[in-house]
């Protein structure tokens, strides 16, 4: 993952060019504890994809005054996939039923083989990721603890990692704006905050307890730690006000409501010469 400030090379992109990302969304469905994703579900997904990315969201004017100049529209949208990797038609929906679970794909330590990892697998009862020079991968798979809750709502990859895993990992009750829905995962904003990771973006608080970890994005001030639940505003840490409700801290759907302007330039210079996603913007700029 690159820390390298971004701005060199943003203008090779218009900074008005809205970038158009073709998705795929993997549905694995747990036998054992079957829980449906329909087609209307999906959609609702992507709409809320291409509100918060767009700064469309009714609610990011609940942004306080001090923020509000920082609210950006990052210029990306989001397309369910209209021809698979063959050049057929597709959906951009797929669907498998098994007793895989998302769990199955996240990565404990670096000491765990990618073949181990089922979930990216067709053979061993997952789903085989799509070339992500093409398009963005979403896993939407059971992430329960051992008491059958949610344990972890989803899940990503940075860029430059291995083409077999590359993409992002929902459980279906944070998937989504229909239910069957976690409590504190109502809006879709579970997609929003793991599509900010794959496009390169850490945590608004960089690294727990420490004021000096930040997010290598100028225009989001250090926090001590992330933020839980429904805060109210103002919550101060590291001598400012924290914008906890920032797409990426850890707040509920209700609560979170914004990128900055510094947040867009460090997720759109994947897409520059350089970056680690260039191909995925060659692909889809033909």
């Amino acid at each position: 993952m690159s820390c390298n400030d971004p701005s060199e090379e943003l203008d090779i992109i218009e900074e008005d060019e809205i970038i158009v990302i073709p998705v795929v969304v993997h549905v694995l469905r747990y036998t054992p504890a079957p829980i449906d994703v329909s087609d209307e579900k999906i959609h609702s997904q992507i709409a809320v994809l291409n509100q918060d990315f767009r700064k469309k969201n009714p609610d990011h004017v609940n942004t306080p005054e001090e923020f509000k100049h920082l609210v950006a529209d990052v210029g990306i949208e989001f397309r369910l996939a209209t021809t698979d990797p063959k050049g057929k038609p597709t959906t951009g929906i797929l669907r498998s039923e098994g007793e895989i679970t998302g769990w199955e794909g996240f990565k404990e330590n670096e000491n765990t083989a990618v073949e181990d990892l089922k979930l990216f697998f067709t053979e061993k009862g997952g789903q085989d990721a799509w070339p992500p020079d093409k398009y963005l991968n979403i896993w939407v798979a059971d992430l329960s603890n051992r008491h059958g809750n949610l344990g972890l709502p989803g899940y990503a990859s940075f860029p430059g990692g291995d083409p077999r895993t590359d993409g992002v990992i929902i459980d279906p009750r944070a998937f989504g704006t229909l239910p069957p829905l976690n409590e504190s995962h109502q809006r879709g904003r579970t997609a929003t905050h793991e599509i900010g990771h794959w496009l390169n973006l850490l945590h608004i608080f960089g690294k727990n307890n420490d004021c000096e970890a930040g997010d290598f994005v100028e225009d989001t001030p250090s926090a001590y730690s992330q933020y839980n639940g429904s805060p109210v505003h103002p919550q101060s840490s590291c001598g400012s006000h924290d914008l906890f409700m920032n797409f990426m801290d850890y707040v509920d759907d209700q609560a979170m409501y914004m990128f900055t302007k510094g947040q867009k330039e460090r997720m759109r210079a994947v897409f520059t010469p350089s970056g680690p996603r260039r191909a995925l913007y060659e692909h889809i700029s033909k």
